[in-house]
């Protein structure tokens, strides 16, 4: 069985985000499994909680992702330019919402800088251990959870 994870062995990498600069050439998970990087403010936030929590960064993005989808739709709506720009508006602006909740709620969680919320909140009473950011080129074999962000599996109830 093979699983497909190393089909491309040997093949050169192919890196189409280059040009864009770091933003893009960054991965994250969107649910990431290890432990937090920096200090958990909110473990579980709600989106009451992200939405309270927002950065001007933040409506920035929501502003500007709008914007720029409206024009979008303006431009190449070439027909109907409004119906076209309007939906495009609403699209671009379901995507910037979800994008900024994603981004408020890693930093509320601690998989983010949050400095200002850290400031403004407080820490969490229960740290996970923290490990601190380190350098991706000198890796330290640490795992990667601790038992307080994912704890052992229970086998007692399985014969």
């Amino acid at each position: 069985f093979d699983s497909g994870d190393n089909r491309n062995e040997g093949a050169p990498s192919l890196d189409i985000a280059r040009p864009f600069g770091g933003f893009w050439s960054r991965r994250q998970s969107t649910m990431p499994y290890s432990d937090p990087k920096f200090t958990v403010v909110n473990p579980s936030p709600t989106v009451d909680d992200c939405i309270k929590s927002m950065r001007f960064r933040d409506y920035c993005v929501l502003a500007g992702v709008t914007a720029g989808s409206w024009g979008y739709g303006y431009v190449f709506g070439k027909p109907v330019r409004m119906p076209t720009a309007s939906t495009a508006a609403t699209i671009g602006l379901t995507f910037a919402g979800l994008v900024v909740l994603q981004d408020t709620r890693g930093r509320l969680m601690g998989y983010k800088e949050n400095t200002k919320e850290v400031k403004l909140y407080g820490a969490h009473p229960n740290q996970p251990e923290l490990r601190g950011v380190q350098d991706p080129r000198f890796p330290t074999a640490t795992g990667r959870a601790s038992v307080s962000t994912k704890p052992p599996l229970d086998w007692k109830n399985y014969d």
